[in-house]
């Protein structure tokens, strides 16, 4: 796969991933757990709480490296069920079994949880049967409903499978030359459009909304195979920067966006555009040959990140359990342990989930595949 030596993208992967479960410790640490507490407010911290424009890179993240594994592989419809087994397996195995542990999970948080029910984290506290877990495992809740069951990051995972059942029918139009570029951009006004129209009712609507950013990433991967410029990774950098800077400001309404701007005026709009900026920037970016420890882990969290967006949820639950019990209080002493308990435990806890749950998956249905074949 191309996107292997596109390191930039594992270093993006990476930001997007760190970005959502900080955006999630400062859910947690936001309140004020007994009267001995006090609410967590870490400066810094807060003005880089950029969690949805994390989502938004993932979604363009997605589009941009399927492209670059797929390119040329969906030659007929016969080719379809082939990747329609990859792209579930790739995901399917690991988020059943997480839903298995939350599961588990929230029978321990309903046993030791001592405060305040209406709290955010207290979502694990939210009733289920055992329909909604199959509507779940079926990943068809975005349309069906309910949402927030379980933890909250779920909501994503419908919305990124259905773009796989879309991208086939794409790359197969995109054979024709006359169409390889005009396509994306097809499928993610269309999308778009439908959002807008509201012709179908349904629980959640970012299957349609956010569609562009999935599609604007595979029209940067085509854009990436036609054009033969990069830039010095010390150019892209910076750049890169200058964007989540801009996205930073926007979130903390210290920048505000112009109204009346076509379709830039939405706050997640914009984020969606500059997710596809950053992407761009990135793609051209020529690989860094430098190596040390910090670059290491990384390279790690961004080939990790699929596991870390399912499993960190369960870790800032426990430690919100280990602040109220032995009473780790206080704005910046509770929210540094939310984030470094966090951010250690999802880490290393995903390396093994990844090991033993995706790539094992990964591999089984690479196997399938090729011996249909």
């Amino acid at each position: 796969m191309e996107s292997k030596h596109l390191q930039s993208l594992v270093w993006l992967r990476a930001f997007a991933a760190f970005s959502v479960v900080l955006s999630h410790v400062l859910r947690a640490a936001e309140v004020k757990y007994s009267v001995n507490d006090e609410v967590g407010n870490i400066f810094l911290l807060s003005y880089i709480d950029i969690g949805t424009f994390g989502v938004y890179l993932f979604f363009t993240l997605s589009g941009c490296t399927l492209y670059l594994s797929s390119e040329g592989k969906i030659n007929n419809f016969k080719d379809f069920g082939g990747f329609y087994f990859k792209r579930f397996m790739r995901i399917w195995p690991a988020f059943a079994i997480s839903l298995l542990l939350y599961i588990i999970f929230i029978e321990i948080f309903r046993a030791f949880y001592i405060s305040d029910h209406s709290f955010w984290i207290a979502s694990f506290l939210d009733s289920y049967t055992i329909y909604n877990v199959f509507q779940y495992l079926s990943l068809t809740f975005n349309f069906t409903g309910p949402n927030g069951l379980f933890i909250g990051p779920y909501w994503s995972l419908p919305v990124e499978f259905q773009y796989y059942l879309l991208l086939p029918f794409a790359l197969f139009l995109m054979k024709s030359n006359r169409l390889t570029l005009v396509t994306p951009l097809i499928f993610g006004a269309a999308l778009y459009y439908i959002y807008q129209r509201s012709f179908f009712i349904i629980d959640r609507h970012e299957v349609f909304k956010m569609g562009y950013t999935f599609f604007g990433g595979v029209l940067l991967a085509v854009i990436y195979k036609k054009i033969n410029i990069r830039m010095p990774m010390k150019i892209a950098m910076p750049l890169i920067l200058v964007v989540i800077i801009y996205v930073v400001l926007v979130r903390a309404n210290i920048l505000v966006i112009p109204e009346k701007v076509l379709f830039l005026s939405d706050k997640e709009n914009l984020y969606g555009f500059l997710s596809l900026v950053c992407v761009g920037i990135a793609l051209f970016a020529m690989a860094s040959p430098i190596s040390n420890g910090f670059i290491r882990i990384v390279n790690t969290y961004g080939e990790i990140s699929y596991s870390i967006y399912l499993f960190h949820m369960m870790f800032i639950g426990i430690s919100v359990l280990l602040i109220t019990h032995f009473e780790i209080y206080g704005s910046n002493l509770k929210t540094i342990f939310i984030l470094l308990f966090s951010v250690i435990s999802s880490y290393v806890f995903s390396k093994y989930t990844y090991i033993y749950i995706e790539k094992k998956s990964m591999i089984f249905a690479r196997k399938i595949v090729n011996k249909s074949s």
